[in-house]
């Protein structure tokens, strides 16, 4: 048989064999399991990360203890909250820590019960000591200045915090919540200064955000108390206001 013979009975089966290959699905790779940390954060510990945004134009450290919102349990569902914060924590120069709050069984929330309080109060405490130690640690550096932001969920835990004393820290920021209904520590115990940001686009939680401007008011309590017609979320303007408003209390002379 001639080579020219022998080339056209080869033809048809390398086109067979190529039609094969091209119709046979590809293998993909698996995708790799995402983490608890969004990329743009670090993780620290299991279920805590952070972002560090660098220290102020005066060289003072800020740290902000970030309180999240409800989250679901899966990985990846946290990273708009914790990118959120990070993108924050570049605009105004402070380090923010973001711990996870206790399983509830459906997903993270932060204890607004008084028995989900005694329950799990003492340990979550404990965890934001060792966070704080760890984190201390990493960045190789302490801080002149702490602040709790809360979101929604976070938003009435760390006004939660901040009426009972029980967090020492130098101020709070609080987003989309707040809880009025807490009877405000003693006069002699610290108490630290309290912003308060109203989303008055949010029926959820406008109210009770009033109402504890309302408490804080009533307490003759370092407090400031800002509206905006926005939703349900963290907002920039809030955040840049209520850090800077924090600053200015903690300075000397302020």
């Amino acid at each position: 048989m001639c080579l020219g013979a022998r080339m056209r009975q080869l033809v048809p089966a390398v086109i067979a064999l190529a039609t094969i290959a091209l119709a046979a699905p590809s293998v993909a790779a698996a995708p790799a399991a995402k983490s608890w940390c969004a990329p743009e954060v670090t993780e620290l510990s299991d279920h805590v990360c952070y972002a560090d945004g660098g220290a102020q134009s005066d060289g003072r450290r800020t740290l902000v203890i970030y309180l999240h919102g409800a989250l679901a349990t899966r990985p990846g569902f946290a990273w708009m909250q914790q990118r959120t914060m990070a993108m924050n924590a570049s605009r105004s120069n402070f380090t923010v820590l973001i711990p996870t709050g206790p399983s509830d069984g459906v997903g993270f929330v932060w204890p607004s019960s008084q028995k989900d309080l005694k329950e799990k109060e003492p340990a979550i405490l404990a965890k934001l000591q060792q966070a704080r130690i760890d984190l201390e640690k990493r960045v190789g550096h302490g801080f002149d200045e702490t602040f709790v932001v809360g979101f929604s969920s976070g938003a009435y835990y760390a006004s939660s915090l901040a009426l009972r004393g029980v967090l020492p820290v130098d101020g709070t920021l609080v987003l989309a919540g707040g809880t009025s209904w807490v009877a405000p520590s003693d006069a002699a115990a610290k108490r630290s200064p309290i912003f308060v940001g109203v989303s008055a686009a949010d029926p959820l939680s406008m109210n009770h955000a009033r109402a504890l401007a309302g408490t804080l008011a009533g307490a003759h309590w370092v407090y400031r108390a800002e509206e905006r017609r926005v939703g349900h979320g963290v907002d920039t303007a809030f955040m840049d206001r209520g850090i800077a408003w924090l600053r200015a209390q903690t300075r000397p002379g302020s």
